[in-house]
């Protein structure tokens, strides 16, 4: 795996972070239907102390085409540095 992250951010900042998972994209799983489908790959995310996923409405248009169809979900309401 490998992930880039920036060195410093300003607080108020929406910055990204790259995570690479190599893997065989040919690889398939058994899916709901019972049919072989893509499969899930996922990693789990935490951030430093007072960092947060952010808003839909802060991402610039440019990152949101970069993240295309991802998802990103906190583990917990209270636990926002976990995603």
């Amino acid at each position: 795996m490998d992930i880039e992250v920036p060195q410093a951010v300003l607080p108020g900042t929406v910055f990204e972070v790259v995570v690479r998972i190599p893997y065989d994209m040919q690889l398939k799983q058994v899916i709901a239907n019972g049919k072989k489908g893509a499969l899930n790959v996922g990693v789990v995310l935490i951030l430093p102390e007072g960092f947060e996923l952010a808003p839909p409405d802060c991402i610039s248009p440019e990152m949101k085409g970069k993240i295309g169809n991802l998802s990103f979900q906190t583990t917990a309401p209270l636990r926002k540095i976990f995603l």
